[in-house]
């Protein structure tokens, strides 16, 4: 692990320790380096340490409560005041899942049908990454949309590790995977 990761991962460890030990109250956190050169976090500092600085954290608020669902109405109720029962509003639901016989279809409208269901839900995504992108006065836009053109196609990051592709657990590509494996045995 590289010296930066392990700091990161130290600090995340740091955090998540002093966030639930702070249960709701400020607490401050220090960074220092030992006589080796380790950079070390923690809530006390020890005698020897170097290169101290410290931050206070506030833990953020909890979340509201979700709101109480209506009490339901009662039909005997509308019945004895002579008052129309108000139908329940529509709920939206989801599209119907189009069947289709996959066999009939041949690889490349297999893999088509699932660029499409993946590009539908990676559009928004994108959209909103390259809005953040441009969002910062120091970066070009026309660099914003080139750098985001290829949000969620996965590939191989600059240590060479293999970032996935999104969505491609969308039930389209599950079929269309499978089929290219059933039709090459």
């Amino acid at each position: 692990m590289t010296h930066k990761c392990g700091e990161i991962l130290v600090l995340c460890v740091a955090l998540a320790l002093v966030s639930v030990d702070a249960l709701g109250q400020d607490k401050k956190v220090y960074r220092w380096v030992d006589e080796n050169g380790v950079v070390h976090y923690g809530d006390a500092l020890p005698d020897n340490a170097q290169n101290v600085e410290s931050r206070t954290l506030t833990p953020s608020p909890r979340p509201p409560a979700p709101p109480a669902e209506a009490p339901a109405v009662e039909p005997t109720a509308a019945v004895a005041t002579k008052e129309p029962v108000q139908p329940a509003p529509a709920v939206a639901k989801a599209a119907p899942v189009e069947r289709v016989d996959i066999t009939q279809l041949s690889l490349a409208e297999l893999d088509q049908r699932c660029d499409d269901a993946r590009e539908e839900k990676i559009a928004p995504l994108r959209e909103a990454e390259i809005t953040k992108c441009k969002a910062d006065k120091r970066n070009d836009p026309n660099w914003c949309e080139r750098f985001n053109a290829d949000y969620g196609e996965g590939g191989r990051t600059q240590s060479g590790t293999i970032r996935p592709r999104m969505f491609d657990d969308l039930p389209e590509c599950v079929e269309a995977q499978s089929e290219r494996h059933r039709r090459k045995r």
